[in-house]
């Protein structure tokens, strides 16, 4: 198998490994999204109907359009991280990665570090479908949470955060809480604000 890279360029997916060349690349339904602020890539995404077993465990829709979304956003505010250092992380799974038992065993898909100078901002990251989650969820009151755990750990230049980026438009919740709400629990909208939402998280983060 040969995969397309460029208009005019086909080489094997060794020789691209090979070479350095490798890019965010699609063959049928599988996809490698190379994110240079990922800790280790290409992130990989397969759709439905899968064959083959992927490791470290593939992302989901929600996962992979977020990274995406992150990656462009970052691609076209390089201003704005002009003097500062993102990294993003794929959190590993229950029982193997970072989680909190204080919100319910939960384990955040993505942690992502934001540098800047001396301080740090720490932020989990969960895209999730919240159609059966319910406001007062510990996974969504975690934002809340996960401030008690920045306070433990006395140093004022580690800034932790918490996001759930809902991958369910407001309008299918059932009815519990206004959208202001939920934003104010910091859960953002992926689909109805995917040219806003991550900009929305980036700010915040760093003005906290």
């Amino acid at each position: 198998m040969s995969v397309k890279i460029a208009a005019s360029i086909e080489i094997s997916p060794k020789q691209a490994v090979e070479s350095g060349e490798l890019r965010s690349i699609e063959y049928q339904r599988l996809k490698a999204i190379m994110f240079g602020q990922h800790l280790y890539q290409p992130l990989l995404y397969f759709g439905r109907g899968r064959e083959i077993e992927i490791k470290s465990v593939a992302l989901n829709e929600g996962e992979r359009d977020f990274v995406d979304d992150l990656k462009l956003y970052y691609d076209n505010h390089q201003e704005f991280f002009e003097g500062k250092e993102l990294y993003l992380l794929r959190n590993r799974s229950r029982g193997k990665g970072i989680g909190f038992f204080e919100a319910g065993n939960f384990y955040p898909d993505f942690i992502m570090w934001l540098a800047d100078g001396d301080t740090q901002y720490v932020t989990f990251i969960d895209p999730k479908g919240i159609g059966r989650v319910g406001i007062e969820d510990p996974k969504i009151n975690f934002y809340q949470t996960i401030k008690g755990l920045e306070e433990d750990l006395g140093d004022s230049d580690v800034i932790l955060n918490s996001f759930i980026i809902s991958n369910s438009r407001f309008s299918d919740l059932p009815v519990q809480g206004s959208r202001e709400e939920w934003e104010a629990k910091n859960v953002l909208f992926q689909v109805e604000d995917k040219e806003e939402y991550i900009g929305r998280m980036v700010e915040f983060v760093s003005e906290d």
